[in-house]
């Protein structure tokens, strides 16, 4: 070999070697900021409502003559307007409330909804100072909860103002903590125009009504419940 040539060589080997280190850098670059497991998504906390039907319907009417009995329409006693067989009793509450966006109607919107198939009573929804779900044997209060009652639900009849399905809700909810964070409650009065239904007339129309206004009573609630706060004066 000619020192030409042997110059030559040396010089394509000096140039040479910083392209042939950076090409094996390549490689550990791309290993060093692409992780090996990529970390896997946490889901979020989900959030429960709670809802509970009432118990059968009451009745309540006042009058000229009479009045203040309680259940005397229900029961059908001297005087009274006798309503039809169970026209609004826990079932029938449940399969109304089965139909209802509550979440929404609530403004609780991505709140998984369980309907539970019992009423709760009237001494377990005012006396239980925190969740009526572990009152009644369910687990405690999870991160979100919510839970709603229907305390009691009755239909009254006044001969001053009228006829109306009235529904006491209970409102409670739950942000980590075993007490509510918020505890709100509200008697919610739907006029009603066609029931009871006139004696040998069809009572559909009557019964329809007397659903649609438990659910108007929901919408209503939910109303109130996310109403602003009144300023004081």
């Amino acid at each position: 070999m000619t020192k030409h040539s042997r110059v030559t060589t040396v010089l394509a080997c000096l140039l040479a070697a910083p392209f042939s280190a950076q090409a094996q850098d390549i490689p550990a670059l791309a290993t060093e900021t692409a992780p090996e497991t990529a970390a896997s998504p946490q889901p979020e906390t989900a959030c429960a409502l709670h809802v509970w039907p009432g118990s059968n319907l009451r009745s309540t009417y006042y009058g000229w003559l009479h009045g203040g009995i309680v259940d005397g329409a229900v029961n059908g006693r001297d005087g009274y307007k006798k309503l039809p067989a169970g026209p609004m009793d826990t079932e029938r509450q449940k399969d109304i409330l089965s139909d209802i966006d509550i979440a929404k109607a609530l403004g609780l919107n991505g709140y998984s909804l369980t309907i539970h198939p019992e009423a709760l009573d009237s001494r377990t929804l005012r006396g239980t100072p925190g969740s009526w779900l572990a009152a009644s044997g369910g687990a405690t209060p999870a991160a979100c909860q919510a839970e709603l009652a229907i305390d009691d639900v009755f239909f009254q009849e006044d001969v001053f103002s009228g006829k109306y399905l009235k529904v006491i809700y209970r409102f409670k909810r739950f942000d980590g903590a075993q007490t509510p964070s918020r505890s709100f409650g509200q008697i919610m009065a739907i006029k009603l125009l066609a029931f009871p239904p006139a004696q040998g007339t069809d009572p559909a129309p009557a019964m329809k009504e007397l659903g649609a206004a438990l659910a108007r009573s929901v919408e209503d609630f939910g109303s109130a419940l996310n109403a602003p706060p009144k300023k004081k004066k």
